[in-house]
């Protein structure tokens, strides 16, 4: 019974020190009578892998969470100037709190924004990753073992090299080809010349 309870009390003790450690993964911040928790639905964040936007919402008079909100407040992620459109869905069994999934597939600092309106109030703000919010997206190969996977990036760069190779090896190789047909119709052709003064001397003889 004893060692139940120093048991539970060590999770207990544990749960407690990790929370502000989780809640510290995420930047606060009070947007009008609202107070936004905005971070990655997984953090740390790594390239390559499915994360996303991840919104809490509530009313900072009533502590109340603000649901239903869908419908009238978008979410954009923003990279370098590259920026994409995402519908923000409500989170299961987590009351005014919202995701939107993308694969982040490079490495940086994200920037997150909340537009539309709240029960008529008009949202327009921007959360981007730093040492104070949430985490900036982290390479994979800090993490890899025994070998290092190129990233999507790289792998891209190594797939546009082959294709130019091979259109290169391709017109390379089809000039050989016209090049080689056309060095076969001129020989057959000073063939044929050869043979015709001999043809008609034949036939000469022949007719005498």
């Amino acid at each position: 019974m004893k060692r139940s309870l120093r048991t539970l009390f060590v999770v207990a003790l544990l749960s407690a020190l990790l929370l502000p450690v989780a809640a510290s993964a995420h930047e606060h911040r009070d947007v009008g009578q609202y107070k936004f928790v905005v971070g990655f639905i997984n953090e740390p964040a790594f390239e390559g892998e499915q994360n996303g936007i991840w919104v809490s919402i509530t009313d900072k008079t009533t502590q109340t969470p603000m649901e239903n909100l869908a419908e009238t407040l978008k979410a954009q992620v923003i990279y370098g100037e590259q920026q994409l459109d995402l519908a923000l869905e409500p989170a299961w069994n987590e009351k005014g709190v919202y995701t939107a999934d993308f694969y982040p597939t490079a490495a940086g600092d994200y920037t997150f924004r909340f537009f539309g309106d709240i029960n008529g109030t008009a949202i327009d703000e921007t959360f981007t990753s730093s040492p104070e919010g949430f985490s900036r997206v982290q390479p994979m190969t800090a993490l890899q073992f025994p070998a290092k996977v190129p990233a999507a990036t790289e792998l891209s760069a190594e797939l546009a090299a082959a294709r130019s190779m091979a259109l290169t090896a391709t017109i390379l190789g089809g000039a050989s080809l016209a090049f080689g047909l056309i060095s076969l119709l001129a020989a057959l052709g000073a063939l044929r010349g050869r043979r015709t003064p001999a043809a008609l001397d034949e036939r000469s003889a022949a007719r005498t």
